[in-house]
């Protein structure tokens, strides 16, 4: 009587998992709809549905979007107080869903927030050191916290949900999308404020234009001296220079090669 019990509680909870999970998505998209943003790169995973913004949107729709489906889950949570039975189990996943994705880890909701800041402050590298280490802590944490969960409570959701995270590739991949964005938007950006600081490095001939891309902060324009093994500067390019080799050769290819006849 006791497993049949526990094997009822286990299928509310996972039903009311996935009933919160797809009340979470059904926010995002509302509000995707009503701030006018693409989405893209829809994916199912054990945290929810996956889904990148198509395009260079402003801070504040951004931040709406992504915020979205916390908001719902918590309003949704919040008509469920004082409910029994399934509608309980589905105002604790409401809350639990909603304060799971607040959390300053990619891809969660917290994550793409606290990366969208973080680049605007800090530039792509220190984001993506930054953004490295507190996923490995919030990670570890999250593994502790559900295996708690599952002894006492016999709810695996947490644990789950920890263990089909994404990895730092997927983090990566993203911070390389938000510097390419970043650099296509960028003429933009500088006729709108006539003023714009510069940055100006060296780079050996030999690195490949992905090494370059990867050096380029958020909000500055960039020079790049071009260097040969004696430390003399062959040559000088731009941003600009570099977007157009791309767009002809691709990341693998080297400095040098931009200034072959």
């Amino acid at each position: 009587m006791y497993e049949a019990f526990r094997r009822i509680a286990l299928i509310n909870i996972i039903l009311a998992c996935i009933s919160a999970i797809l009340i979470h998505e059904g926010f995002h998209i509302i509000a995707s709809r009503l701030f006018g943003v693409a989405l893209y790169a829809v994916k199912p995973s054990i945290v929810g549905i996956r889904a990148q913004l198509k395009g260079s949107y402003s801070f504040r729709k951004q931040m709406a979007v992504y915020m979205a489906g916390p908001i719902g889950n918590f309003l949704t949570a919040a008509l469920l107080i004082n409910t029994k039975g399934f509608l309980h189990n589905l105002c604790e996943a409401n809350a639990a869903i909603g304060l799971f994705n607040l959390l300053p880890l990619y891809p969660l909701d917290g994550g793409q927030i606290f990366i969208i800041i973080s680049y605007k402050l800090l530039g792509g590298r220190r984001t993506l050191r930054a953004a490295k280490r507190l996923s490995a802590i919030i990670k570890i944490c999250l593994l502790i916290a559900g295996v708690l969960q599952v002894v006492f409570y016999v709810n695996p959701s947490l644990l789950a949900a920890a263990l089909f995270l994404p990895g730092e590739k997927l983090l990566e991949e993203t911070i390389g999308i938000m510097r390419l964005e970043n650099l296509l938007n960028r003429k933009q950006r500088i006729k709108k404020k006539k003023l714009y600081p510069v940055k100006i490095f060296a780079a050996m001939g030999d690195c490949s234009l992905l090494e370059v891309v990867q050096r380029l902060d958020y909000d500055c324009f960039h020079i790049i001296y071009v260097l040969n093994e004696d430390m003399e500067i062959i040559g000088r390019i731009t941003e600009q220079d570099v977007i157009n080799a791309i767009q002809n050769f691709n990341y693998a290819n080297k400095l040098y090669d931009m200034f072959r006849d």
